[in-house]
């Protein structure tokens, strides 16, 4: 069965990430800005807190959707850190 992109959508609206984020299970570094309009801090803390894996989190409080240069060498070396 298909359903329409009007349908589809719709329904999108009725999906937040924090019921996703339940799901994960691995170890994670994660960064977000007070000032993000895309992913509003709100969102994103309310789904950092329902992580239950490891996880490093760094707040620019502000940042938008981007990231400091500093926040990116921080999340290279969180990286270097577990392969090595």
């Amino acid at each position: 069965m298909l359903v329409s992109i009007d349908i589809a959508c719709r329904t999108l609206a009725y999906y937040d990430v924090a019921n996703l984020a339940q799901k994960i299970k691995v170890l994670g570094f994660y960064s977000y800005g007070y000032n993000d309009n895309t992913c509003p801090p709100t969102t994103v803390t309310a789904a950092l807190n329902v992580i239950t894996a490891p996880k490093t989190i760094v707040v620019t409080p502000v940042s938008a959707h981007w990231r400091f240069e500093e926040t990116n060498r921080k999340s290279i070396e969180w990286m270097k850190k577990r392969i090595n």
